[in-house]
């Protein structure tokens, strides 16, 4: 179930702005559909902004990409991440690691002082 992101920021005591720059900087598109104040968040997307209660620092990025092939460390799948037009390794869980060749996955960016690294996200 949708629900506008004006109502979403108002029980989140925040301001309509500061909730719309998060949730296009941080949610996948598809979890979004309108524009300004008649924006609409998916309950994905909701999940995701009421997890991190609107701190920056605490929300991970999440993006969609296809699964192309599992790597030579059956940890990981190679997902084509089309915002940076390349192939990058996502770590899978081991029960789902041949599961989803050819299939649109959900996973986020992790940055940390060692470098980025991307994890599946259950979706």
């Amino acid at each position: 179930m949708k629900i506008k992101l004006t109502e979403f920021a108002e029980y989140h005591d925040t301001d309509f702005d500061e909730a719309l720059k998060i949730a296009k900087e941080k949610l996948p598109q598809e979890y979004i559909s309108g524009k300004g104040k008649n924006t609409w968040i998916s309950l994905e997307g909701q999940d995701i902004l009421g997890d991190g209660l609107f701190i920056d620092e605490i929300i991970p990025k999440h993006f969609k990409g296809k699964v192309l092939s599992i790597c030579p460390n059956p940890r990981f799948n190679m997902v084509h991440f089309v915002e940076m037009g390349k192939k990058i390794p996502v770590l899978m869980p081991n029960r789902l690691k041949d599961r989803f060749l050819g299939k649109i996955i959900c996973f986020e960016v992790i940055e940390s002082e060692t470098g980025v690294s991307y994890r599946y996200v259950k979706s």
